[in-house]
């Protein structure tokens, strides 16, 4: 597996990951998290273009996966309930992971990819997405509280150091 950032012609294909990620989540029991349409294809091409979005290719160039990563202040994680932040100092906050189902250690991938920038990682999912929340919990994240996304609805948060 090849990781790189997304160009904007990646965008079709990046849009068509997303609607199989939904599919895969529907089929695991986990049918109120990215409603149709999530994410907009606006905010996926400002992604692409401010170098946060990162596309995993095989070896014959196509694209299996895709993820958001970002040394940033993330605005939903100013406030926390049920719970605190382990560390206030610098993060990478992972997004909008997706996969067209052929890949597996994708979120390793991802992971190793975001700690290049710091190994402080904060990410987020919807409390119905068992497989991710499997995944944070072998790859060491603490479950540290809820978050709301900008839709307002609740997410459990985690974070690792």
């Amino acid at each position: 597996m090849n990781v790189e950032r997304a160009k904007t012609g990646d965008i079709d294909e990046l849009m068509s990951l997303f609607d199989a990620a939904r599919a895969i989540m529907r089929s695991t029991g986990n049918s109120r998290q990215w409603p149709e349409g999530y994410p907009v294809r606006e905010k996926v091409l400002r992604s692409i273009e401010e170098g946060k979005c990162y596309v995993v290719r095989s070896c014959d160039g196509r694209i299996h996966g895709t993820f958001y990563a970002a040394l940033e202040d993330d605005p939903t994680y100013h406030v926390i309930e049920q719970g605190a932040w382990l560390s206030d100092s610098p993060y990478v906050v992972i997004h909008r992971i997706a996969q067209d189902g052929s890949l597996h250690g994708l979120f390793s991938t991802a992971l190793s990819k975001a700690m290049e920038a710091s190994h402080h990682i904060r990410i987020d999912t919807h409390e119905d997405n068992v497989i991710m929340r499997h995944l944070l919990s072998k790859e060491g994240f603490t479950q540290v509280g809820i978050i709301h996304v900008d839709d307002g609805t609740a997410r459990l948060a985690f974070e690792r150091l």
